[in-house]
């Protein structure tokens, strides 16, 4: 199965100007409600409605986010991958072969998409206000949010993004530009120190 580009940025997702003044209150009492981890593991469910097909299509894996390295997202089902995503670009393997380097030098759409990541992965919701409209509400430890890009790079990825958790992010909804849909659900987050092993995947 060749992998596609345009699918791993739609994924990854794993942070120009103003930010109105509810909009920051509303940022703000989402990063309190999230854990800041150096390190956050969990496992997956994709699925992902292409526009044209009845049937959506289903992968399952795991992930690592580690804070001052980046995220690994491993789909173990229903064909192995890998994909590695730092500050500096985007390398996905299959097979133990690269399938395709990014590097945000070239491509400024990785930076914005691993911004977007770490924003999320460091509790840093109200940077998501330079890329991103935000509304949505929050209900005791719950909340949910609503991005809508604010730049023409990312609004011909992606129309918008719904987030909704708790102390972790539990639930993405990606509506991306040509109309297909992404439903990504997390399950199994913990946040327990990263070992010497999961450090060598980031080599």
């Amino acid at each position: 199965m060749k992998i596609s580009i345009k699918h791993y940025l739609a994924t990854a997702l794993f942070s120009l100007i103003t930010i109105s003044s509810h909009a920051a209150d509303l940022a703000s009492s989402v990063k309190e409600r999230l854990a800041q981890p150096d390190a956050l593991r969990g496992e997956f469910e994709q699925n992902k409605q292409v526009s044209g097909f009845k049937k959506p299509l289903i992968s399952r894996g795991d992930f690592l986010a580690a804070r001052d390295m980046g995220v690994l997202w491993r789909t173990k089902t229903p064909f192995a991958s890998t994909l590695k995503l730092s500050r500096d670009e985007i390398v996905a393997k299959q097979d133990g072969a690269v399938a395709f380097r990014l590097s945000a030098s070239k491509e400024p759409s990785v930076r914005m998409i691993n911004g977007l990541l770490f924003s999320l992965m460091n509790g840093d919701v109200s940077s998501l206000g330079e890329l991103f409209k935000i509304e949505g509400s929050v209900n005791g430890k719950s909340w949910q949010l609503t991005l809508t890009p604010k730049q023409a790079t990312l609004g011909k990825i992606m129309s918008k993004i719904e987030l909704s958790g708790d102390q972790f992010v539990r639930r993405i909804l990606l509506d991306e530009a040509n109309n297909d849909q992404t439903l990504i659900r997390f399950t199994a987050q913990n946040t327990d120190a990263i070992s010497l092993d999961e450090r060598a995947r980031f080599e």
